[in-house]
């Protein structure tokens, strides 16, 4: 073992291995690893810093790894949970924020047939925003009420088609009046326009409406945002605990590299790996 106690100056001398468990004592009922840990430390003081950093890199991995699996195993619960709230409206599944945009415009694109229909009240510009906001907010509530009633009560919900159905021909009315004072050609163009005026906007109530009857409800919305929220959380976990392992892999290829010439002297070459392996499994803690 000339060539593996050489030292330079000022460097501290390796001691002998002679205190090395040798052989198939890594097996016996003592803790030989420990006794194989001890001695390699006494051998030099090098590889005592080192297995210090080691042991703490260790620990970190640990309680990193510990944490990712308590995050992986609440992703996982909230998971079901936004599964048990799906379930009661298996056919109400798309986004609710995109299906309550796509509802906003259909009402937005009422704007201009609610503007026309402000005109016919011949207020001032102000009374007529004022009166196109009031339009269109009744518009907005009817789609939202027609949603919220289609599942609670029958009833209610054909008594408030029929209203919101009579507000529309309201409109068509206050429309109408409107396009035959100001149009040149007479009551028949002024009824084609209300027409088509008051079929677009039936139409895009009914399409605003369609869109929230798809959207999933806020209790399912809810519970699939906590579930990205703790999916997104676990994976961080995750890959902040495979980067501490990483670390501790990079530190503990170096220990066992550093004693592997160690011992290659106090065990059989048949008995290396064994003996790396226990060797590796003391050092993460779990030996």
């Amino acid at each position: 073992m000339s060539d593996n106690t050489r030292t330079t100056p000022g460097q501290e001398a390796p001691r002998p291995l002679a205190a090395l468990p040798t052989g198939s004592a890594v097996n016996g009922d003592s803790d030989p690893v420990a006794e194989l840990v001890r001695a390699l430390n006494a051998s030099h003081a090098a590889l005592r810093n080192l297995w210090s950093r080691v042991r703490r890199a260790a620990d970190i991995a640990l309680r990193a790894d510990q944490a990712a699996v308590q995050a992986e195993q609440t992703a996982e619960s909230k998971q079901v949970e936004h599964h048990i709230v799906q379930a009661e409206r298996p056919r109400r599944v798309a986004p609710l924020p995109r299906q309550a945009v796509i509802a906003a415009i259909t009402v937005a694109l009422d704007g201009l047939a609610c503007y026309f229909a402000a005109q016919a009240l011949n207020g001032s510009q102000l009374a007529t925003l004022v009166w196109t906001g009031l339009f269109l907010a009744v518009l907005a509530g009817g789609e939202i009420l027609l949603d919220v009633y289609s599942d609670r009560s029958a009833r209610t919900w054909r008594l408030l088609a029929f209203v919101l159905g009579a507000f529309v021909a309201g409109l068509g009315t206050l429309r109408y009046s409107y396009l035959y004072v100001v149009g040149a050609e007479g009551p028949l163009s002024a009824l084609a326009g209300t027409a088509l005026f008051t079929a677009a906007t039936a139409a895009f109530l009914v399409l605003g409406y369609r869109a929230l009857r798809a959207a999933e409800t806020p209790a399912a919305w809810r519970a699939r945002r906590q579930a990205r929220k703790a999916r997104r959380q676990a994976e961080a976990a995750r890959a902040s605990a495979d980067r501490d392992m990483r670390d501790w892999n990079r530190l503990a290829d170096t220990y066992i590299a550093e004693a592997r010439h160690l011992l290659l002297d106090a065990y059989p070459s048949s008995e290396q790996p064994d003996v790396e392996a226990a060797l590796r499994a003391h050092l993460l803690g779990r030996g």
